[in-house]
């Protein structure tokens, strides 16, 4: 149920100010507060920041009707620091109960940072979710209220494809959100429409037709290919076997042992070219799908859920997966390279059955090696903690 809790005089004249516009494409988005959190002046803040944020969406995006939405669940305290990462997935299953485009989940509380000192929020675009933290911000700001609204803005902006630049909102410190509630760029309010453009079409869901389970994941992707691609590439996904420690850690390992068997070099470089491409392509699909499964990322939504919203996320985490183990394969295959120049020529001669290492059987080692590789880092990463892997997968930065 729905629950406005801030006085009615606080919003009253912003929300009739502007009367529905059925020709307007729809843009909703969601204030989750997550927290037991009672007292009426934060009530009133975020109430104020809300207010003050959609009032800038509508004056910048006129072309389309902006929605905003304001719902309480006491799920945690509000006090102590918090790990957003269950606030993030709260969120999620919100917005997808209540198809709102976007979430906000804000709290009262500190957030529990993962990399950094310190946090004030934590976009993930891969969700379509943020999270928000108001602590302290009463305390350094005259406007507090317009801080939270700027700090909106900014993570809203990270969740429409944008990063940090030198103009706009995007160019406001990190730590120190404007306080004047700063406009996007030109460039940028133009790749925002253009990205809400295609999120204010039709839902799948909402046309009458009925898809297969496999045909809706199809049809979901062929919605927006480029969006997809542009989502799966903003997290740097070449980046991840650098960012799971656990999961590059036990695939290196695993070769450098290798690397002092003789039987591994016989069987590498008289491998069979095509056996081996398929060996290859099996496992990165393998590996991908035992993490994205291993790990549960496949639920992230209630089982039986049929939303394009979260079948686009999930096609975007395991694309960025995909390209992970890509370019985990890549890492080895150019590792073991090196290491095949290291060793003395007599003694890969005797490893290899009397035939010299040329640079065709030294590739074909170093894809072998490559390959199974990658297996071995599949079952690393299944030791990472479910939380960390999560986190190093579906956050965009610390904010």
């Amino acid at each position: 149920m729905k629950q406005d809790l801030v006085p009615p005089s606080e919003y009253s004249a912003l929300e009739t100010a502007t009367p529905p516009d059925k020709h307007r494409p729809i843009v909703s988005i969601g204030w989750l507060l997550a927290a037991d959190e009672r007292d009426p002046a934060v009530l009133q803040l975020y109430g104020r920041a809300r207010n003050l944020l959609i009032e800038s969406l509508r004056r910048q995006f006129p072309q389309f009707e902006w929605q905003s939405h304001f719902v309480q669940r006491r799920k945690f305290l509000a006090r102590g620091e918090i790990d957003p990462l269950p606030l993030l997935e709260l969120g999620l299953r919100e917005k997808l109960y209540r198809s709102w485009d976007y979430v906000l989940v804000v709290m009262p509380n500190e957030l529990q940072p993962y990399q950094q000192l310190e946090q004030r929020g934590m976009p993930s675009s891969a969700l379509e979710a943020a999270v928000i933290s108001s602590a302290g911000l009463q305390d350094e700001y005259e406007r507090p209220a317009a801080a939270l609204a700027g700090l909106a803005l900014y993570l809203l902006g990270h969740l429409w494809g944008l990063s940090r630049s030198e103009q706009g909102v995007m160019a406001q410190d990190t730590y120190r959100p404007d306080p004047e509630l700063a406009d996007f760029s030109e460039t940028q309010q133009q790749k925002i429409i253009d990205r809400l453009n295609e999120v204010a079409d039709a839902r799948l869901e909402e046309q009458p037709v009925h898809w297969s389970k496999a045909g809706f994941v199809v049809q979901s992707f062929l919605a927006d290919p480029r969006g997809i691609a542009i989502d799966t590439l903003g997290y740097a996904p070449w980046r991840l076997p650098f960012r799971m420690r656990r999961l590059t850690a036990a695939a290196t390992v695993s070769l450098a042992v290798l690397y002092l068997t003789a039987e591994t070099w016989e069987l590498g470089v008289n491998f069979g070219s095509l056996p081996l491409l398929f060996a290859a392509l099996g496992s990165l699909l393998g590996a991908t799908i035992f993490l994205f499964v291993g790990k549960q990322l496949n639920r992230l939504a209630p089982p039986g859920l049929r939303r394009e919203q979260i079948t686009r996320t999930l096609i975007v985490i395991f694309l960025t997966l995909l390209v992970g183990m890509i370019s985990l394969w890549s890492t080895l295959f150019v590792l073991t390279l090196g290491v095949s120049w290291l060793f003395p020529a007599s003694v890969l001669t005797v490893w290899t059955g009397g035939a010299p290492l040329g640079i065709v059987a030294a590739m074909r080692y170093a894809a072998f090696m490559a390959t199974f590789g990658v297996l071995a880092g599949a079952l690393g990463g299944n030791f990472e903690e479910e939380d960390v892997f999560k986190a190093g997968l579906l956050y965009d930065e610390e904010t």
